[in-house]
């Protein structure tokens, strides 16, 4: 069975959406053959038939997912035979609590980026995108982007409790990479191929991590064109 995902792109073909990114690594560890579509942020709406407002949007199994936790279960319980993606009922829960640092996390870390992002874009998508995000910040994007050294070293703090957990395994999921491990790595996936900030630089357990899932997921994370 073939995995067919709606990926966020910018104008030059970039694969853009730290979500998306977690949703084709936790794919590649379950082994399944992924295809993926291009998809700006002003095309979402009409993707697989419509209704969709964020991506990623994989259709697998017959069943159409719109979103990358939902995805995960799904893998969970579909391919239990394969790597795990939770380990149990209990990590389920656990792992929510990832996404909510993520989420918290990817706020922090966005705010040097949205210039970047928004010039990397078409002509079109940068209206939607200046629009969306100014609403959600409150501010104009050149406002948000305005002092980013502080912005860096305030995402950088928030990287602390990353750092803390590293300290005695390789892995956020312990000996092994779990579904918090892709969350947090699409993070820096997107980063990295926005290239606005280099957020794994000087990063002595952050940096290692993710060159740990670089070799189990290379092929993955080099696909950054698709």
């Amino acid at each position: 069975m073939t995995a067919h995902l709606y990926d966020l792109v910018l104008a030059d073909g970039r694969r853009l959406s730290p979500y998306c990114w977690a949703a084709k690594l936790a794919l590649a560890h379950k082994g399944v053959t992924l295809e993926t579509t291009p998809t700006r942020f002003v095309d979402i709406s009409t993707v697989a038939g419509g209704g969709f407002k964020t991506v990623p949007v994989t259709e697998i199994d017959g069943a159409t997912i719109g979103d990358s936790f939902a995805l995960a279960l799904h893998l969970e319980k579909t391919r239990p035979d394969a790597p795990a993606l939770f380990g149990g009922e209990s990590a389920v829960a656990l792992t929510r609590g990832v996404a909510a640092q993520g989420a918290y996390l990817l706020g922090k870390m966005s705010r040097p980026m949205v210039l970047a992002i928004h010039d990397a874009l078409d002509a079109e998508t940068q209206g939607y995108f200046r629009a969306s995000r100014e609403k959600m910040f409150r501010h104009t994007l050149e406002e948000v982007a305005a002092n980013p050294d502080a912005s860096v070293a305030a995402a950088k703090d928030a990287m602390t409790p990353l750092r803390i957990l590293l300290r005695g395994q390789p892995f956020l999921g312990g000996d092994a990479p779990l579904f918090a491990d892709f969350l947090i790595a699409g993070l820096f996936q997107w980063a990295r191929v926005v290239g606005a900030v280099d957020y794994l630089a000087g990063e002595e357990r952050i940096g290692p991590w993710f060159g740990r899932l670089e070799e189990r997921y290379g092929e993955t994370l080099a696909a950054t064109r698709g």
